[in-house]
């Protein structure tokens, strides 16, 4: 979404029900009206956008900046693209994350890698974390199965020091997935998961997710056991102090979890009759308040898009 308001969404389509391969998608548009447009000449995986002449999309080995008029294409000969932002005058990019399996593995290691555009060159970038989503200045994810927060000082990362996660058990792992921060008032929530070994029979790792929020030196985590661990879990600020949480409800379709000023409220993206929805992706405009996402259900024919608060 730009912050002019114009929402952009990529996916695929498949021209018949038979085995034709699937077509790139583009489309923009707002309120309740969407329209395909010219993409870049690629499959679209991500967007981001600083404004409406600013535009970017990656692909698997391309990325383009749209102008307005055109699609500006360069060669991407970097890792996989799994999440793109556009945050004041830097463009970064995480790569190659890894995610925690849904059944647990007592030997897996956080990893991803950081890059930032330098002119024309996406150089690497250093930092005291394992990075898995940003928001404003703010990092979130882990140090040495851990979760963990750091902060961009304009030339480098820094950590934050985080309180202990209130559930303590043997060989606890723990991660934060995403984090979201207010502009207004510069509070910080993040959304994560904490996991341990527990021999049962049907899996060997039980869990619970993880809640945090706060200010600059002084954050608090609550830990939820439902919706447990949730290792895609995105979120994104409301635009009045809170921030929407959005995961996947064990098989189930979407859920979400609305972080407000006075406790959490859990609820379920609505879908077709007799279908479950799930979400890939979540996109505010802090201005207005609007969230919109996009998805699909699985048993349909086509993909959904939701909108509130518009």
């Amino acid at each position: 979404m730009t912050p002019g308001g114009a929402v952009w969404v990529a996916g695929t389509r498949h021209p018949d029900r038979g085995s034709s391969p699937a077509e790139s998608l583009l489309l923009k548009g707002g309120r309740s009206t969407f329209k395909r447009v010219t993409g870049p000449g690629f499959r679209v995986k991500r967007l981001t956008s600083a404004s409406d002449t600013r535009v970017w999309a990656f692909g698997a080995s391309r990325y383009a900046r749209w102008d307005g008029k055109r699609w500006q294409v360069k060669r991407w000969s970097h890792g996989r693209a799994d999440r793109a932002y556009s945050i004041g005058k830097n463009l970064w990019v995480i790569e190659n994350s890894n995610t925690f399996p849904a059944a647990g593995d007592a030997g897996w290691k956080a990893q991803s890698t950081l890059r930032r555009l330098a002119g024309s060159v996406w150089r690497k970038v250093d930092t005291p974390i394992v990075v898995k989503g940003l928001d404003g200045k703010w990092a979130a994810g882990s140090v040495r199965g851990t979760a963990a927060l750091a902060r961009w000082t304009g030339a480098a990362w820094r950590a934050v020091t985080l309180p202990a996660i209130p559930s303590a058990h043997s060989d606890q792992i723990s991660e934060l997935t995403d984090v979201a921060v207010d502009g207004e008032t510069g509070r910080v929530m993040a959304v994560g998961w904490v996991a341990w070994p527990c021999g049962g029979a049907k899996r060997s790792f039980c869990g619970e997710t993880l809640l945090l929020s706060g200010y600059l030196g002084g954050f608090t985590f609550e830990v939820r056991g439902e919706p447990g661990i949730q290792p895609r879990a995105q979120a994104e600020p409301d635009g009045r102090g809170g921030a929407w949480v959005v995961y996947d409800a064990k098989g189930k379709g979407s859920g979400f979890l609305h972080i407000g000023a006075d406790g959490v409220e859990p609820g379920a993206f609505p879908a077709p009759p007799n279908q479950n929805a799930f979400v890939h992706d979540l996109a505010i405009r802090p201005e207005s308040g609007s969230v919109w996402a996009v998805g699909a259900a699985p048993s349909g024919l086509n993909g959904l898009i939701w909108a509130h608060g518009r």
